[in-house]
């Protein structure tokens, strides 16, 4: 009740702040802009949004407030950006799949066709176990599935995207296991203020044996050795300097074709309200264009198990209604929403083409 209380009064600001939205923004940017995290501090979306601000600062000259607020699996931040002038000044920083819930959660009615996405660094979600693990390779985890149903295996939250994506893996593969958060035990829709990594601590302290997220959130603890990836869910296999001993990654796409779903789901950036002024979103567009082409998001990205991209326009609107499918329909089955995606012309992912429905053809273009 409260969050709707909260969301009704959100949205209310944001009709009154619409009548002062300006048509032109002249002299675009004459003040500071503000970044809303919808994570905490610590995590990929946080040190993505730091790192794009800190050299996207150069190119637009003028400064950023980065502020982490978290809450209602991003939605907070999410209405708090679209409550704003609609000038340019307020940014969304997420990952691409943080809106596709909100309908279907209840938490607000806000999608991704409100927003222009800019995604500058993507990640493979990698299979991973503890370093002391006997599991040496995904099959040998797999049949131990098999023989162990009760095997626990742990992620960021019931509802966060990587224990979704973990499920459709298992289902992908015929397996069943039981979904655990990073705390051990089933809970609500996500643990507010975690991250995917945390999960990790947990499987290297061998109460879950196994965990599945993006490469960014562990590549610290594969390095150290206090982990193993036994795979990655990309078409190219992945190096990893390792402590105890360097080894190669191989690709599950290469004896799991049928996860080639799971490739390509995750991407960190920002958002602004698509109704932003042209003028401001084309010199954002540039400043970003030119940040990720650069030698020094390249390096970064390196250093954090990332890969530069440049995800804009239709590209991006395309992945963020990919992303609504897997993702609202995950909570719907899993019994974590209970908002049919189907009243919002949702597809499920194995019936998606895009445009996905009556909203993605209505999305206001991105300028020219």
């Amino acid at each position: 009740m409260k969050k709707r209380i909260l969301a009704a009064l959100l949205v209310f600001v944001a009709l009154l702040t619409g009548c002062s939205r300006k048509e032109t923004t002249g002299q675009w940017p004459s003040q500071k802009i503000e970044i809303d995290v919808c994570y905490t501090a610590g995590g990929t979306a946080d040190t993505v949004a730091r790192q794009l601000s800190a050299l996207m600062s150069q190119q637009l000259s003028t400064t950023f407030n980065l502020v982490n607020v978290t809450g209602g699996s991003g939605s907070i931040a999410g209405q708090q950006v679209y409550a704003a002038a609609h000038d340019g000044y307020t940014w969304l920083g997420d990952v691409a799949h943080t809106v596709s819930g909100w309908r279907t959660l209840g938490y607000a009615d806000l999608g991704w066709e409100d927003f222009y996405g800019f995604y500058a660094a993507s990640s493979p979600y990698v299979l991973f176990v503890s370093g002391n693990s006997p599991y040496q390779t995904a099959q040998q985890l797999f049949d131990a599935m098999r023989g162990d149903p009760s095997m626990k295996w742990g992620n960021a939250g019931l509802g966060s995207i990587n224990q979704l994506t973990g499920s459709l893996m298992l289902e992908k593969l015929g397996l069943k296991a039981p979904a655990v958060s990073e705390t051990g035990t089933i809970v609500h829709v996500a643990i507010e203020g975690m991250y995917a990594g945390s999960a990790a601590i947990k499987v290297v302290a061998g109460e879950v044996t196994w965990s599945w997220c993006g490469l960014s959130d562990i590549l610290d603890l594969a390095q150290s050795g206090d982990i193993r990836i036994l795979g990655i869910c990309d078409s190219s296999p992945r190096e990893i300097d390792c402590a105890k001993g360097n080894y190669t990654v191989p690709s599950l796409l290469d004896d799991y074709p049928e996860l080639s779903d799971l490739q390509g789901l995750l991407y960190w950036g920002f958002r602004v309200s698509r109704d932003t002024p042209a003028d401001a979103v084309a010199k954002i567009r540039d400043a970003f264009q030119s940040t990720v082409d650069s030698k020094e998001w390249a390096q970064f990205c390196q250093t954090k198990g990332l890969e530069p991209a440049a995800i804009i326009g239709t590209e991006s609107d395309e992945i963020c209604a990919k992303l609504e499918s897997i993702y609202a329909w995950g909570l719907y089955d899993a019994g974590i929403s209970t908002i049919n995606p189907a009243d919002y012309q949702i597809p499920r992912i194995e019936d998606f083409s895009f445009p996905a429905n009556d909203r993605t053809a209505a999305a206001q273009a991105w300028p020219e």
